[in-house]
């Protein structure tokens, strides 16, 4: 259920036709969007069933592999439950037939970069080692026949993700959790039950298992005191690493870096923790640090151009990332932002955006409805000039007013701390534009 377009539905469907059983593919979306995985597919005795779901394949299913994005709460599910369907995931299939050790890393913001970095210092270290989970591309089902007990398996897993393993009580051997900050409260019933998701991540581990919380984060110090493995924090504000119990800080040393920005830095203290944890040797771990330049669409310099810095940070969804975003700048910014809301708390983002943004222009979205008169109401309250310039239901029109607004000197910032709209498929699509924009500039 929910083909999609970045690995996931596609390795369920091609593992399931793999082990002999009969496979039906629903999605929502048009034959015309899902044409690339389709075609993926060609070949395996799957039928589609595209553009609708029907009640009956869902009568018919002993099985249904739902996509991360489908929500527990949808009647297609019930019905199958109604009907003794067993519901699983892509990610619980994987971990139950995964002979390799898995090293996953959760969190609301900073997973990505966090399992990247460290993916580059296993695999240095000389370690046979993949990568999988939610990461976009990558069909983790796919990987199992190139993995042996001896194999590092590092999963990126979302909230979502964590649930399929929650009905096996599983968890990972290690676990690694960047922070909680409001997200997906669309999906779950507050905080609390979305903090409760990512604690799958440890929340059956064994005593032996290890796992790495982020101390300076309110969310994840308190589940780090929860964890039944060997438990590890790291915190910037501590400048370094510690057992849980033990007053001993191993000091924080990999701080030649690349990335720009403080949130980065508590990603690259997490991976190089680990890593350490799992015995690689320092000069791996420094030298990987120093040459890593972080991943597509999270605050990724794509050139500089006529001493200009074009940034693409697609992947900012929430306004916490639009507010670390700015943070992670000291130069003058054209801020290019906005989009659909997921009903999260602005937080001090707009007053940043007044603080820290010279010009703004905004992409028209119920987001940015929210946003504007909070602009506003934090311009008045520093006794300052509303920044926003103009809001813009035509992408390359708003890319454009931005470019006439920016100077040598300043940071042209595409970080639109809502999700993407109706005029992308995700915010890889929405990223990958605006560095073919850039690009061709």
């Amino acid at each position: 259920m929910g083909l999609g377009l970045q690995g996931s539905g596609m390795a369920s469907a091609r593992y399931a036709a793999q082990q002999g059983a009969l496979v039906r593919v629903t999605d929502m979306k048009s034959p015309e969007v899902l044409a690339p995985s389709v075609q993926a597919l060609a070949g395996l005795p799957i039928e589609f069933i595209l553009g609708e779901h029907r009640d009956e394949d869902f009568r018919w299913a002993e099985i249904v592999i739902r996509n991360p994005g489908v929500p527990w709460t949808s009647p297609y599910i019930r019905l199958a439950q109604e009907h003794g369907a067993r519901i699983e995931m892509e990610i619980a299939l994987f971990f139950l037939a995964c002979p390799g050790r898995i090293i996953a890393v959760t969190g609301t913001r900073g997973k990505t970069t966090t399992v990247s970095l460290l993916y580059d210092i296993l695999r240095a270290s000389g370690a046979h080692t993949l990568i999988g989970g939610n990461v976009a591309g990558v069909e983790t089902l796919s990987l199992l026949p190139q993995i042996t007990p001896e194999t590092l398996v590092v999963l990126e897993l979302s909230s979502w993700q964590l649930e399929g393993l929650a009905l096996h009580k599983i968890s990972p051997q290690v676990a690694v959790m960047t922070n909680v900050y409001p997200d997906h409260l669309n999906t779950y019933n507050g905080m609390e039950d979305y903090a409760a998701a990512k604690a799958n991540i440890f929340r059956h581990q064994q005593a032996a298992d290890l796992a790495v919380f982020n101390y300076d984060n309110p969310w994840t110090r308190r589940f780090g005191e929860e964890s039944a493995g060997r438990t590890w924090f790291t915190s910037l504000e501590r400048g370094g690493s510690f057992a849980r119990g033990s007053e001993q800080v191993d000091p924080f040393i990999f701080t030649e870096t690349p990335l720009a920005g403080r949130h980065n830095l508590e990603n690259i203290l997490l991976a190089t923790t680990t890593a350490r944890l799992l015995g690689i040797p320092d000069e791996i771990i420094a030298e990987r640090v120093r040459n890593f330049h972080g991943v597509p669409h999270r605050l990724e310099e794509v050139r500089e151009l006529n001493g200009i810095r074009y940034i693409n940070d697609s992947a900012s969804t929430s306004p916490v990332a639009g507010q670390v975003a700015l943070e992670a700048f000291k130069e003058p910014i054209v801020l290019v932002a906005g989009g659909n809301t997921k009903h999260l708390p602005l937080e001090q983002w707009p007053e940043r955006i007044v603080e820290r943004c010279r010009d703004v222009v905004m992409l028209a979205g119920s987001g940015t409805d929210e946003l504007l008169p909070a602009i506003q109401q934090a311009a008045e309250k520093m006794q300052t000039s509303n920044p926003v310039r103009g809001i813009y239901t035509d992408y390359q029109q708003a890319l454009a007013a931005a470019q006439q607004l920016a100077r040598p000197g300043d940071i042209y910032l595409f970080s639109p701390g809502f999700t993407s709209f109706g005029m992308f498929l995700n915010e890889f699509d929405r990223g990958d534009r605006f560095v073919a924009y850039v690009r061709n500039l």
